[in-house]
């Protein structure tokens, strides 16, 4: 790969001028005008970004062989996991191959096939360009009414619409402005409680909270949590919950208990895992619900966290910590605070995920090394009844206490989703039947193997090192000769793990370039619980990138690579991840994907709901967190003159109000201000994708991810010098 880019000149702004560390740092933000995106300067700024990055991307020889056929592939259907309502009908998501958006359907019988499903809600019809999605919905207790909240461009505001379940007609009942709404019923049916942000019941009702011109990107304050009576308008809604005071940028989580007797809320410091846990009792009546009611603190302190699983009389089931690195499940009564355990921690695996079914059982999901484990247990004595036979892979599940069936799916690197169905009406031990499966035929998946290893990594303290799960994908007569190209994606944060999936592009990536596909497990991630977790936020963050290094390292060493045959991928942390280390080793690989990254931690508790993840990098206007920051941002942490540094693409939105465009938009002004001599002199681009009408990632219309995925691996191969193979 060879590249001379022609980089406009971007005004630089030196007076703008920040002081941090108790006022002993002083920084110049000299791009602070980007930020705002809907200023004539901006929209220009993007304008030219979007010229020069389309003018390379065009000079990719195989960028329309690769979009064509990954188009083609793409074309397959891909379900959810299905769920039986109260209603007795069967619920899921569906996308034929290539609609916009996935349609809700709905199944009679499970005697019937999926072919003679109805589209029960088809939000490709919301909107002429397809970037209207459903973000959330939930049915009545009674089944007969559904609310479901979408979503505009990608955007984390919702508008909540209701609607008739037999009719399907809509309701005249409509919420906007709501942001992680929640949605959850009272017993009566007669309402939902819901959240938003400060300000929202004052919005014009005929204005959503964006336009086609551009995004809300001013910090979201003090959450709210409403009650809202179907029937009655938006005006009239009940405040029940303010983060205001001592809960000042804190965030409520709510359920409602099984009987409806009680609303349950997780009151965590922003994006932390750990909460309080207070109740709210409920009547049968939801007229008795009042403004700022008296909710019973039953978990006082955060210093672990507390997930509400379901209820019985006065019990409350929770997955929890506290006492347990690997979690386990706790009751807790509402009346004494008296708690006790139901299930112990296992000594090796993570509790990850507990559903009640079936009346008094508990299907119970485990983490063991990144893969998922299924059983089923009993409620009452917390004995473990059986363990599912399912292949190697990453499981969901729906089942639900009144109902006898349960749905898992299953997908894997090599194995695309596989839905299975059993009814412990029959028996306990009922049989795993195939509700579901898709092919796929895109390319040979037996020419191809998955392999993990453990690689060492020192990280911060070589004392005690540890060792990070990586998964490797490739072809099975893969030579390791140094010489393949290798793209590495990684996330590292917010205890989020990455576990195996099916991805149909890295699978076209290897088949066209005889790649090979890695995902590292690396610190900040909850691949082994809030420890893994803890080991790579605040002042440990620098492991997550370490870990990332190590994995890198191993492959090289081990003759899968080498620097320059090497490609790391992120998005939003992750985009971060990728970020800081392309500043900390430029050496070490060429070619780096950011992908909708934070990517100025100066400043990113500025925007939107940015200031929820302090809790994860540390605050920049505290003194010492600022030191935990200083060292890492990408923005301000970019070498000088170096010897050597990746390819960089960078792709964001317009719309993006989670990650503000201005992180990227900043960074890649001063990337070519800083670097554009090198690169060109590497023969390296520097370049950013901008797409309009789209957001964070969510909700993305297919054919708008099939062109950024496209790009993305045409990119990636063209700067690893990767040959294309028919």
């Amino acid at each position: 790969m060879s590249s001379t880019i022609t980089y406009p000149t971007i005004r630089r702004d030196t007076t703008v001028v920040d002081s941090y560390g108790n006022n002993t740092v002083s920084v110049n933000d000299a791009y602070r005008w980007l930020e705002d995106p809907d200023s004539d300067e901006t929209v220009k700024f993007v304008s030219e970004q979007n010229a020069i990055s389309q003018d390379y991307l065009n000079k990719i020889p195989y960028r329309n062989k690769f979009f064509e056929h990954l188009k083609e592939v793409f074309n397959i259907p891909k379900f959810s996991c299905p769920s039986k309502q109260p209603n007795g009908k069967y619920y899921y998501f569906m996308n034929t191959g290539l609609q916009n958006q996935d349609v809700y359907y709905e199944l009679d019988s499970l005697s019937k096939s999926t072919d003679e499903s109805q589209v029960f809600l088809d939000p490709n019809t919301f909107s002429k360009d397809g970037t209207v999605a459903i973000q959330s919905l939930n049915f009545s207790f009674d089944g007969k009414t559904l609310c479901y909240s979408v979503s505009d461009a990608g955007s984390d505001w919702s508008t909540v619409y209701f609607m008739d379940v037999a009719s399907r007609e809509k309701l005249d009942d409509v919420i906007i402005r709501t942001k992680f709404a929640s949605l959850r019923w009272t017993a009566d049916n007669r309402g939902i409680f819901y959240s938003t942000y400060a300000g929202a019941l004052d919005a014009d009702d005929s204005k959503e909270p964006q336009t086609e011109a551009g995004i809300e990107v001013k910090r979201t304050d003090v959450q709210e949590v409403y009650f809202h009576r179907l029937g009655t308008p938006r005006s009239s809604d009940v405040c029940i919950a303010r983060c205001v005071d001592e809960l000042s940028e804190h965030f409520f989580s709510i359920n409602t208990s099984d009987d409806g007797q009680y609303l349950i809320a997780g009151i965590s410091k922003g994006t932390l895992r750990e909460n309080q846990l207070w109740i709210l009792p409920l009547t049968k009546k939801s007229d008795s619900i009042v403004e700022q009611p008296n909710w019973t603190k039953l978990i006082e302190n955060m210093d672990f966290a507390y997930d509400f699983v379901t209820s019985e009389g006065d019990l409350l089931y929770l997955r929890t910590n506290a006492q347990a690195d690997n979690f386990r499940l706790i009751t807790i009564n509402v009346k004494t605070k008296e708690i006790k355990e139901v299930i112990k921690e296992s000594s090796t695996d993570i509790l990850e995920d507990v559903t009640r079914v079936y009346d008094k059982y508990f299907l119970v999901r485990y983490l063991s090394h990144v893969k998922s484990i299924l059983y089923l247990y009993e409620m009452e004595s917390g004995r473990q009844v059986r363990k599912f036979d399912l292949p190697i892979g990453n499981i969901s599940a729906w089942g639900d206490q009144f109902e006898s069936e349960i749905f898992v799916r299953l997908e894997s690197f090599l194995s695309p989703t596989t839905i299975y169905m059993c009814n412990l009406a029959d028996s306990l031990d009922a049989s795993l039947n195939v509700f579901k499966r898709i092919e796929f035929q895109g390319v040979d998946l037996n020419s191809m193997t998955t392999e993990q290893v453990f690689v060492d990594s020192n990280g911060l303290d070589p004392s005690h090192p540890v060792k990070v799960p990586m998964f490797l994908v490739h072809r099975k007569n893969l030579q390791k000769n140094a010489q393949n190209p290798t793209s590495i994606y990684v996330y590292g944060g917010f205890s989020n793990p990455t576990k195996p999936f099916f991805s149909i592009t890295a699978l076209l990536w290897i088949h066209h370039f005889d790649g090979v596909f890695v995902v590292t497990n690396v610190r900040g991630g909850a691949e082994y619980g809030e420890v893994w977790h803890k080991d790579g936020y605040k002042s440990k963050k620098r492991n997550t990138y370490l870990d990332l290094c190590a994995c890198t390292e191993w492959l090289i060493s081990n003759g899968y690579t080498q620097p320059e045959k090497v490609s790391i991928m992120g998005g939003s942390n992750g985009g971060l991840t990728v970020a800081a280390c392309a500043n900390m080793r430029p050496d070490l690989f060429g070619c780096t994907v950011i992908q909708v990254g934070v990517l100025d931690l100066y400043r990113y508790h500025k925007f939107t709901i940015g200031y929820y993840w302090c809790g994860e990098y540390g605050n920049p206007d505290v003194p010492e967190e600022f030191e935990w920051v200083k060292s890492i941002s990408p923005l301000h942490n970019i070498p000088n003159n170096p010897k050597s540094y990746p390819a960089i693409l960078i792709t964001t939105a317009d719309h993006d109000d989670r990650v503000v465009p201005g992180h990227s938009f900043k960074y890649i002004a001063q990337l070519q201000h800083q670097l554009s001599e090198t690169m060109n002199r590497l023969g390296r681009p520097l370049i950013i994708r901008i797409d309009v009408r789209a957001g964070h990632g969510a909700g993305k219309p297919t054919v708008k991810r099939i062109e950024e995925l496209s790009d993305t691996y045409s990119f990636i191969s063209y700067a690893l010098g990767a040959q294309w193979h028919d």
